[in-house]
């Protein structure tokens, strides 16, 4: 009964409510007519997120640029965030693409222009910021041995026998390519499937609170 003591909060739950419950009953083909509801209802969504993103692009843009403008510290990094959005943006607009020995421009920023420049300026990026996480697990396991848990000795010696497992020379030793395939194969895997599952029932759990309005995440309160 709480719920009917403010009707605009009733309002809004009823709502998420029952266009959560028509998108989940197209997944099941109910209908033609919950078809044509909740595909239109997916149209809005994308429109309305693509409109909260160029929102979003905008506010953060101004805010960066009022930064510049004021000379506050560290503006540098704001220019340069600048001039990295307004690179992307050119590159999947005024790209030149040719279709049929013609030129025109994409129809879409997440086509090839785009793809090239993630390509060579982001997967090198990631690649380096991977590559520290090396240092970060050293660093991290010498501290687990400085403590001497017994928790901390386990992984850090699972990790050992896995990495030198995996040196050339001792894979290629007898049955020592089999047993790590059988690890990955059967403690590993179910291990990551086992995550997984709980994964998906804690999403699951989480949707159906929404629904029911237990939870209420768009709200703004």
């Amino acid at each position: 009964m709480a719920f009917f003591r403010d009707p605009k909060r009733f309002l809004t739950i009823l709502i998420a409510g029952v266009a959560g419950v028509v998108v989940l009953l197209d997944f099941v083909r109910a209908t033609a007519l919950v078809g044509l509801l909740a595909g239109a209802l997916v149209e809005w969504t994308a429109t309305l997120t693509a409109l909260a993103l160029l929102i979003g692009l905008v506010s953060v843009a101004a805010s960066h640029f009022g930064r510049v403008l004021r000379r506050e510290l560290d503006w540098g990094y704001s220019v340069l965030l600048l001039l990295s959005m307004l690179a992307v943006i050119g590159v999947g607009i005024f790209y030149p693409v040719t279709q049929n020995g013609q030129l025109q421009l994409p129809g879409s920023l997440a086509e090839e222009p785009i793809r090239f420049f993630f390509r060579v300026v982001f997967e090198p990026l990631a690649s380096s910021f991977l590559a520290l996480l090396v240092f970060f697990s050293l660093s991290a396991a010498l501290r687990a041995l400085q403590r001497r848990t017994a928790e901390a000795l386990v992984i850090v010696g699972v990790a050992v026998i896995v990495l030198v497992a995996q040196l050339p020379p001792v894979a290629a030793l007898p049955f020592v390519g089999v047993t790590v395939q059988f690890f990955n194969d059967y403690v590993a895997l179910a291990g990551a499937r086992g995550l997984l599952i709980g994964a998906a029932i804690g999403a699951i759990v989480a949707s159906v609170r929404v629904l029911l309005g237990f939870d209420l995440p768009y709200i703004d309160h």
